[in-house]
């Protein structure tokens, strides 16, 4: 008999559904009892974002809500990992709710053990989402002016996700010629149970500073989410990576390992504020004894919807240059940026 009577009532939630003509037919039942009606977009970071027609596009911090009503489809990603597709419904109990999918019965779930949801769309364009983000500093003593440009979007299907993505730095001073830094690539994840992923990637990069007119490289590897919550991020993998440089005119193939470490963590109080650190080591398998380091950070904080103020760093080290007169390191620092997300 308890078991009939979730699946009653989610049954006639779903045979509701056919009959409202509007999307925005989620309900979120906050703790203090108010409840807003509207259309989840995302959960993410700790933070549900819910359309609404009379207040627009609000933020609601996830450990602040009771209840849920979302029947619309979603993507489920749970703290350890694993990732089911349904609708959420009311359970009757404070923080929690039912899990109805196409396989088994309603599941009674913690929403304290949800970490991300996300539509399930029909169209392409919906499965969209990145940033674009741009900066600058210059320094009066020895006239020197760094602009930098950012971009990624990301393609998120049901276990698989694509991302295109683009950095460039470019350091201009008045007695010396401009210096530049470009990265870019395709990147493919496949996820996997219990936080552990698949990945692959194509990229193509040059830096003025160490005479790299281009290098070309392939990877493919994995790795696992070990700490992943709604307040930060851990991830470590590793794989092999194939590449291919051009500097001044010579050129060299390798293999090398590849070594790759990350974390995010994320601050939910207003303003919200992101910071992000991902680092990679490239020891070569050809060319033994050579180390290649890239870090990259960032840190950013909203000043208003989907706007935020940004600072980012980037450090890059090769102990063997193809060139003998290439610097070993190349660094750089954004003081001040804005981004967009979309």
């Amino acid at each position: 008999m308890n078991k009939i009577i979730p699946i009653l009532s989610v049954l006639l939630l779903l045979i509701a559904e056919n009959v409202w003509a509007s999307s925005k037919i989620d309900t979120i039942y906050l703790q203090h009892g108010d409840r807003i009606t509207g259309e989840v977009k995302s959960l993410e970071n700790n933070y549900l974002k819910l359309s609404t027609d009379d207040l627009s596009t609000i933020h609601i911090q996830w450990n602040n809500i009771d209840s849920v009503k979302i029947l619309n489809n979603m993507r489920i990603v749970f703290d350890d990992g694993q990732i089911v597709y349904g609708k959420l419904m009311p359970s009757g109990e404070d923080g929690s709710c039912y899990i109805w999918s196409n396989i088994g019965e309603p599941r009674l779930t913690l929403l304290s053990d949800i970490v991300q949801l996300s539509p399930i769309e029909e169209k392409f364009i919906d499965r969209l989402n990145g940033s674009l983000s741009t900066g600058g500093s210059y320094t009066k003593a020895n006239d020197i002016l760094q602009l930098n440009l950012n971009a990624a979007v990301t393609y998120l299907a049901e276990m698989n996700q694509y991302e295109i993505s683009y950095d460039g730095n470019i350091t201009l001073q008045d007695t010396l010629d401009a210096s530049e830094r470009q990265s870019g690539g395709l990147t493919f994840r496949r996820l996997l149970p219990r936080n552990w992923f698949l990945v692959s990637e194509m990229g193509l990069e040059t830096n003025s500073e160490q005479n790299l007119d281009l290098r070309t490289s392939a990877s493919f590897g994995g790795g696992n989410n070990i700490v992943s919550t709604y307040r930060s991020v851990l991830r470590v993998g590793m794989g092999l990576q194939g590449s291919r440089e051009l500097s001044q005119g010579d050129t060299q193939n390798s293999i090398e390992a590849l070594l790759a470490a990350g974390y995010s963590m994320f601050v939910y109080d207003s303003p919200k504020i992101t910071f992000n650190f991902n680092s990679k080591l490239s020891p070569s398998l050809t060319d033994l004894g050579r180390i290649r380091a890239d870090i990259d950070s960032n840190l950013s904080w909203e000043i208003f919807d989907d706007f935020y103020l940004k600072w980012t760093f980037y450090y890059s080290f090769d102990s063997q240059p193809l060139s003998a007169t290439a610097a070993k390191n190349d660094w750089s620092v954004t003081l001040l940026g804005i981004e967009y997300k979309f």
